[in-house]
Parts: C-alpha cells; sequence; structure tokens
C-alpha cells in the first residue's frame, strides 16, 4: 500500500466513524481495534499513526540519493555519447561494460532517461502531417528496399571522414546487408547490390528513391524514364524495380530504419581505418522486440563491407559486364 494510498483509506475510515458516533467522537480515544477491522492495517502501525495526530508525513530519507553510485565514474562518457545523439542504452552499456562498469542495463536506463536534456534537439514539425503510411506484405523473395545512408565515421585518431552507407533489406524476412563506399556514385550502387545479390539471392523487384544513378526523369504517362547504364544492368542481372514516391520514406521504413541502426548503434563508439583497400566484417546481429522492450539477438545475419578504394575504371567495366551478359542471354533465347 502505497502513502496516499494508506492516507486515503484511513481517513475514509476515520469519516465513516465520525459520522456513526456524532458529537461524541474523539481522535484521541479513537477505537483501533475497530479501525483495524475497517481498514485491514495492523494496529502497531495505527497506534504509530494515532501517536502522530494521524499526520501523514513523508520518509525521512526521502529525496535523498547516494554521494556514489555504481554508475560513478561513467558519468562524463555518457554525458559525452548523449551530447553526440547517441542515447541507444544497448550501444552505451556495451561501451562502458568495455571499460569495468559492473551495473545493470536498468540503472543504465533511468541516468539516460533523467539527462535527456543533454540530447541535440530534434528537427520539428511545425503542423502534425498525420499517419501517411500503410503496411503492406511481400512474399518470400518477391522485393528488397534498398537505400543510401551518409555517416561520420571515427578513423581512430581523433578525425572523422565522411562515408557512403549502402543498405539493402529483404521486405518478408528482414535479412539485411551493408556495404560502405566513400562515395554514392553509380559503380558503388552496381557494387553494393551485385554484393547484395551474391548474399541474398536476386528478387523479383528493389524499391528504392528517385536517385539520379536510377531514374533521370519520367514521360508523359508519368512513366519512369531509367538510367541508360541502370536499365541495361537491371536487365542484365533479372530484376525489375518500383520506384518510391517523393518524400514518402514511410514506403520503405525497413532499410530506412536499417540506415538509422548503422548510424546509432554500429557506428556508436567503433573506429575504421580509411587507408586500408579492403575491410571485410562478418556481425550477426538483430533488434527484437518483446513485451516492450529493445533486446539484441545474436540470430540473424549482416553482411556487412567496407571498401575505401575504387578503381577509376570500374563504371566501365560494370556498363562491359551488363552488355556482355546481355549478349548472352539474347543468344540462349534464340
Amino acid at each position: 500500500m502505497t502513502h496516499n494510498d494508506l492516507k486515503r483509506t484511513i481517513t475514509q475510515a476515520l469519516d465513516e466513524m465520525k459520522k456513526e458516533q456524532g458529537d461524541t467522537f474523539d481522535l484521541k480515544e479513537i477505537n483501533l481495534a475497530e479501525l483495524e477491522r475497517r481498514t485491514g492495517i495492523s494496529r502497531a502501525k495505527l497506534r504509530r499513526l494515532k501517536s502522530q495526530g494521524f499526520v501523514f508525513k513523508e520518509h525521512g530519507r526521502k529525496g535523498l540519493k547516494a554521494k556514489k553510485t555504481v554508475l560513478t565514474g561513467y558519468e562524463e562518457t555518457i554525458n559525452t555519447f548523449l551530447s553526440k545523439g547517441v542515447s541507444n542504452s544497448n550501444v552505451l552499456y556495451d561501451y562502458i561494460k568495455g571499460e569495468g562498469y559492473t551495473g545493470g542495463l536498468t540503472t543504465l536506463k533511468e541516468y539516460i532517461s533523467s539527462h535527456k536534456h543533454l540530447l541535440p534537439p530534434k528537427r520539428q514539425i511545425v503542423s502534425s502531417q498525420g499517419n501517411r503510411g500503410r503496411r503492406y506484405k511481400t512474399n518470400p523473395g518477391e522485393a528488397y528496399q534498398m537505400d543510401w545512408g551518409f555517416v561520420n565515421v571515427d578513423n581512430g585518431s581523433g578525425g572523422e571522414y565522411r562515408a557512403a552507407c549502402f543498405a539493402m533489406v529483404c521486405h518478408h524476412c528482414g535479412k539485411r546487408f551493408i556495404e560502405f563506399f566513400p562515395n554514392a556514385r553509380q559503380e558503388s550502387l552496381f557494387i553494393g547490390m551485385l554484393h547484395g545479390f551474391e548474399y541474398m539471392g536476386v528478387p523479383e523487384y528493389v524499391l528504392t528513391d528517385n536517385m539520379k544513378s536510377v531514374v533521370i526523369g519520367r514521360d508523359e504517362d508519368r512513366h519512369p524514364i531509367w538510367q541508360k547504364d541502370y536499365e541495361v544492368f537491371m536487365d542484365a542481372v533479372g530484376f525489375k524495380t518500383k520506384l518510391c514516391k517523393p518524400r514518402h520514406p514511410f514506403t520503405k521504413g525497413k532499410v530506412e530504419r536499417l540506415v538509422r541502426f548503422v548510424k546509432t548503434n554500429f557506428l556508436a563508439y567503433r573506429t575504421f581505418n580509411a587507408s586500408s583497400s579492403l575491410i571485410r566484417v562478418l556481425a550477426k546481429s538483430s533488434i527484437t522486440r518483446t513485451s516492450g522492450e529493445t533486446y539484441r539477438r545474436f540470430n540473424r545475419g549482416i553482411s556487412i563491407c567496407f571498401i575505401s578504394e575504387i578503381n577509376s575504371n570500374i563504371r566501365q567495366y560494370m556498363v562491359l559486364w551488363s552488355f556482355l551478359h546481355a549478349s548472352e542471354a539474347s543468344a540462349l533465347a534464340m
């Protein structure tokens, strides 16, 4: 029974006894046995309250906090992450645990909740736009979602460099592929898509934005006009492309969330050296929700690559590769 419930219960019982006894009611001569029967509170506790005149006081140590807690010594590290916009409790927990933290995740979550003022301000929407998205389902191997995301990567020597993150996710099962490039040019897109298809298979169609490396405009009937090299590449590999409505990211929310995972979780405190020609990392990680809480589970694969150098002739090679395979496909069909 909480403090407010205790006060409410005793006050109601005293009011009832006062109405029944009338002018003969005396708080100092209250029958504790009858009050115990009405409230269900022990007589010892009622006797203590009676000695205080039934005045309900707060606990003497309410509001006091220990000078030293299990988080002592890690506040500055956590505050640094919060000031950079990293508020993911799992990321912070993994980091400070490596620094020697012996407490639990709940303590860290409570600290983050009480220090949200350290987070950078978010963009404010002037007026609510309402729900503009609808859930939809696809069959296995039917659709992939594809997108670019630009991230700042720590090089381990106190500096940062800009990298383009290519992300692809299966809309049906959630299988994911991530690859990092120094830019988001079309040759980088082709390499990322080929590696993604090698890892997950070729779908019926890919859902993506209206990027210039994919589509260059619309015809009179509002049908997409594909970029020439991309159209040849698409026909050679054997998949179709569907475009999202402009300024409508809800259509491919799975890959948008994957890019956010990379920015706020995967790259939160990791460092990568940009001088290496190819770093390939295979990681197993996923986010699942149970009873409203977010946990990390090591049960679903994510293939992660990092490429810092690309041959200047790769574009010509990819176009030539597409034309050769298109010719072979035409010959087989005949």
